[in-house]
């Protein structure tokens, strides 16, 4: 049954934001996919969701723009104005991109692209999405294990700690707004980035590989709590982050 109800979702063509779209799509909700080049897989994989059974019951727009660019985002809401979409009630900020290295490595390029795309890009689309807002409603940010924990060749994981200060600054000026403002901790999620990081991350895949305990999260598990974030089932949740890592941070 449609919700009446339409999210954003950043990144939404690959790994944590493909199962998004699949998870609200089922759930009733129109989508609004962004993805960040016309030519690649992760245009490739959306074109195919749109094609699917699931997707034909509910109102979805793909739309183009680079998070790292704001002049991209404020384009790509003209664009949905355009279309006339005029309103949104949720945005998943799932975008995220960054070089591997040492931070002794970084260049000036890489920081640009660091904070851009996963900080100042963020706050763009907030910005922009906000308004659209009318009736109120939610955003949910999409963090990861280097939040908590330090990672070789992750750089990442600083802007994503940064990313969850956001969350809890947001929630205290929006609320007047009457929008919610939480976060997913996500840890080592199986998507096709996986074994890229097992290289990266040898010893550490190693020690979990052979520990009992499953903590490899799936895309799926991450778009349960997505869903209940965006409902009003959690609605006493405000300025959150949600550690969804298996327990794999638990143990010494």
């Amino acid at each position: 049954m449609k919700k009446g109800q339409r999210v954003l979702i950043t990144g939404a063509g690959r790994g944590i934001g493909l199962a998004l779209a699949h998870k609200f799509a089922q759930e009733g909700y129109d989508l609004i996919l962004n993805y960040r080049k016309e030519q690649g897989k992760s245009r490739a994989n959306l074109q195919r969701f749109v094609e699917s059974e699931l997707a034909e019951q509910v109102e979805v727009t793909l739309v183009q723009a680079d998070i790292a660019e704001p002049r991209d985002i404020q384009d790509m809401i003209k664009q949905l104005k355009n279309k006339g979409i005029m309103e949104i009630d949720h945005l998943i900020l799932n975008a995220a991109t960054a070089p591997f290295k040492h931070f002794s490595e970084m260049t000036r390029n890489d920081w640009k692209l660091l904070l851009n795309v996963n900080l100042i890009g963020n706050v763009a689309c907030v910005n922009e999405v906000v308004p659209m807002m009318i009736r109120g409603g939610t955003i949910c940010a999409i963090s990861s294990l280097g939040s908590q924990r330090v990672l070789p060749k992750y750089p990442l994981g600083i802007m994503k700690s940064a990313l969850e200060n956001l969350v809890r600054y947001l929630e205290v000026e929006l609320y007047d707004r009457n929008v919610r403002v939480n976060a997913i901790c996500a840890g080592v999620v199986n998507t096709d980035m996986a074994p890229f990081l097992k290289e990266l991350w040898p010893e550490m895949f190693q020690r979990y590989e052979t520990n009992p305990r499953r903590w490899l999260v799936e895309p799926e598990e991450v778009a349960e709590i997505a869903s209940f974030l965006i409902s009003e089932r959690s609605s006493a949740i405000r300025g959150a982050t949600l550690m969804a890592d298996l327990g794999m941070t638990l143990e010494p």
